[in-house]
């Protein structure tokens, strides 16, 4: 991270709209669903707060639920086509993508018994490890951490990715990656060392 007394630009973390996936509760990591009625809805109430916003650039996630939410954003806030960061890519769930909770206990009790008890050092099935994926995400705040300060840029992206930028910033432990939230349509903000949920212009610390 940026040193404390080194200025950073304003650099929001956006979670897409939802999905019929994640409406039914389904884990997306990799998988591509689009966009449902309900997550274009909360694209365009995140496009209208964030007109407001002074925002330069929109960074996406290459998944098209992200890309569908950049876009819409990208059209009210008067900007350029949003540009694609492969780094903003969700967690690789692996082989637990488009099930369920219920599903999963099913298939993999004994997997799922270790992500609850030990999720820093778990591995998804087929899939990526919480430790490798937090190590993703920080070399890339890093990155957008050292743009010029007087910009404001958003990045949409996916809930994985913010609870793990979430921890990265405020220097808090992979245990506690579980109790982090953050709903569909969200807006947190990365800066001046605090973190702030935003939902369409409804602001709350995240705790």
């Amino acid at each position: 991270m940026p040193h404390p007394d080194c200025p950073s630009p304003r650099l929001g973390l956006i979670r897409h709209g939802a999905t019929i996936w994640s409406e039914e509760g389904r884990y997306q990591g990799r998988s591509d669903p689009e966009l449902c009625p309900q997550g274009h809805a909360e694209a365009a109430r995140l496009a209208e707060y964030a007109a407001g916003l002074g925002v330069s650039r929109i960074i996406s996630s290459p998944l098209r639920r992200a890309r569908q939410t950049a876009a819409c954003l990208a059209a009210r806030c008067a900007l350029p086509a949003p540009e694609i960061d492969d780094s903003l890519m969700e967690l690789d769930y692996g082989g637990w993508e488009g099930k369920t909770q219920a599903e999963i206990k099913v298939a993999w009790p004994e997997q799922v018994r270790q992500w609850k008890r030990a999720p820093a050092d778990f591995t998804f099935p087929g899939g990526e490890s919480l430790a490798a994926a937090q190590r993703r995400v920080a070399e890339s705040l890093i990155r957008w951490q050292q743009i010029e300060a007087t910009e404001t840029i958003l990045l949409v992206t996916h809930s994985a990715w913010i609870r793990l930028a979430w921890l990265t910033q405020t220097e808090q432990p992979l245990t506690l990656f579980r109790a982090v939230h953050i709903h569909t349509g969200s807006l947190i903000w990365l800066h001046e060392h605090r973190t702030q949920i935003s939902r369409a212009g409804y602001h709350e610390e995240l705790r």
